[in-house]
């Protein structure tokens, strides 16, 4: 009795290499992560986009805390310009839900470079029992624009905060452009240090919990907003 197999081996070797292909295709399409920095315990990469604009992560391990204090952290506004690098005020105008806020944020620059202002949207979910994610991009034609101050346009930023083993591992994504007439390499590297910066400080706001928690505090829930 002869079997007839569905696959011959011309077949076959005709599958294998549309699975090779296939997989060499997506190695090649994951995108290239260049190390800044990594240094006492918080490190930075970024990606450079074709305009050679970058795009930068960076990452912190904080003992013995939580998402919470992080979102309580971010609550208290107050103290935002002792952590976030370069800015000096930051408020929510705006509250679109329990998990979704407008926040106003300003930047100072120094001379002769002015200063920037950005509107953010930003919502807050939880991907797993232990993972949750911030969400935060610009948020267009909430404010009229300030005299002698350039509102930041292009920014798409999110927090991951993974739970795990007693500590909280926080990974900061953001790519922004500042607007105006600022060269892309300074933009770049203000850019590098600021994540550093930021994550640093961060750490130690959160270990010495140097915020006091300001309601409502932000939580996991659906982003209902189409901005």
């Amino acid at each position: 009795m002869r079997v007839t197999h569905f696959c011959n081996i011309n077949l076959i070797q005709k599958c294998v290499g549309i699975v090779l292909l296939t997989q060499c295709f997506y190695v090649y399409s994951e995108p290239v992560w260049q190390e800044y920095k990594n240094k006492q315990g918080v490190s930075v990469h970024y990606q450079s986009h074709s305009d050679n604009t970058f795009e930068v992560k960076g990452e912190v391990d904080v003992e013995y805390v939580s998402a919470k204090d992080f979102l309580e952290l971010l609550s208290d506004t107050n103290v935002a310009p002792h952590w976030v690098e370069n800015v000096s005020k930051v408020r929510v105008i705006k509250t679109l839900s329990p998990s979704e806020n407008i926040v106003y944020s300003y930047f100072d620059s120094p001379w002769p470079i002015a200063n920037r202002d950005v509107v953010t949207y930003s919502c807050y979910s939880q991907l797993t029992p232990q993972q949750s994610l911030l969400v935060v991009k610009a948020h267009l034609n909430e404010l009229p624009l300030y005299k002698n101050v350039v509102r930041i346009e292009t920014l798409t930023a999110h927090w991951l905060l993974t739970q795990h083993n007693g500590s909280l591992n926080i990974v900061y994504q953001v790519y922004a452009l500042p607007g105006g007439i600022i060269p892309t390499w300074v933009n770049n590297k203000v850019g590098l240090n600021s994540v550093f910066k930021t994550l640093f400080n961060l750490r130690d706001m959160l270990a010495h919990k140097k915020y006091q928690a300001k309601e409502p505090v932000i939580e996991a829930g659906a982003c209902l907003s189409t901005e």
